[in-house]
C-alpha cells in the first residue's frame, strides 16, 4: 500500500488528510494540446515509481507523448503499459512498452471514448493535466474516475466543481505540480478533523 499525506486547514488548525492506495496503475492523462516539461514528468515517475506504482498512459499526442517519452527513458518502462485507440499506433509502440489495443472494428469517437474508459477503470489513481477548460477526453477521464471512485489530482489553478460524496483538497503532488485532490469519501482517512 502506498501512504499519502495531504496538508490543510480545519476549524483554523492544520491538520492531514491521511489515506492509502494500492500500489496499482497510476494513470498520467491530460489535454493533447499541452505538453509537460521532461523534468516534471520523470520526477512524478521517479515519485510514483518509488511508491511502487506501475504506469498507465495513453496513445494521443499532448500530455500522454510527454509522458509517454519520459517512461521510454525511466526505470519504469517495464511497468507501463499504454493504452491505444487505434491499430497503427499499436504498432508504433510494439516491442517498447505493454499494449492494451481497442477492437479494431469500433469508429474512431468510440475507440477513443472506450480507451479512456478502460484505462479509469484500470488505474487506481488519476493525474489529470487538462487545458481549461476541459476538453472532451479529459471530461471523460474525470467523469469515469470520479464514476469508479478513483482519486483525481487535477493539475489546474481552477478548483473543480464540488462533488457528492467528494472532499476537496488544493494541494500538491510531492511539491512537483500544483492543483486539487479530489478524494472518494469512500477512501477511509486515517486521521480527520469533523467540521
Amino acid at each position: 500500500m502506498a501512504y499519502f499525506s495531504i496538508p490543510y486547514k480545519c476549524n483554523g488548525t492544520n491538520t492531514f488528510f491521511n489515506f492509502t492506495l494500492k500500489h496499482d496503475y497510476v494513470l498520467l492523462a491530460g489535454s493533447r494540446h499541452l505538453s509537460i516539461n521532461a523534468h516534471v514528468c520523470k520526477d512524478l515517475i521517479n515519485q510514483f515509481g518509488k511508491l511502487g506504482f506501475s504506469f498507465l498512459t495513453g496513445c494521443a499526442k499532448g500530455v500522454d507523448e510527454s509522458f509517454r517519452d519520459a517512461l521510454s527513458k525511466s526505470d519504469y518502462v517495464d511497468s507501463t503499459t499504454i493504452a491505444c485507440a487505434f491499430n497503427s499506433k499499436v504498432k508504433q509502440f510494439l516491442g517498447t512498452f505493454k499494449l492494451y489495443a481497442v477492437s479494431k472494428a469500433l469508429p474512431p469517437r468510440a475507440a477513443l471514448a472506450k480507451r479512456t474508459l478502460w484505462m479509469t477503470s484500470h488505474c487506481s489513481m488519476l493525474i489529470l493535466f487538462p487545458s481549461i477548460p476541459f476538453g472532451k477526453g479529459s471530461s471523460l477521464a474525470f467523469k469515469s474516475a470520479i464514476k469508479n471512485k478513483k482519486p483525481v489530482f487535477v493539475v489546474t489553478d481552477t478548483i473543480p466543481t464540488e462533488f457528492k460524496d467528494y472532499r476537496i483538497f488544493k494541494s500538491s503532488l510531492f511539491g512537483i505540480v500544483s492543483g486539487y485532490w479530489i478524494i472518494p469519501t469512500s477512501i477511509k482517512e486515517a486521521a480527520s478533523c469533523v467540521n
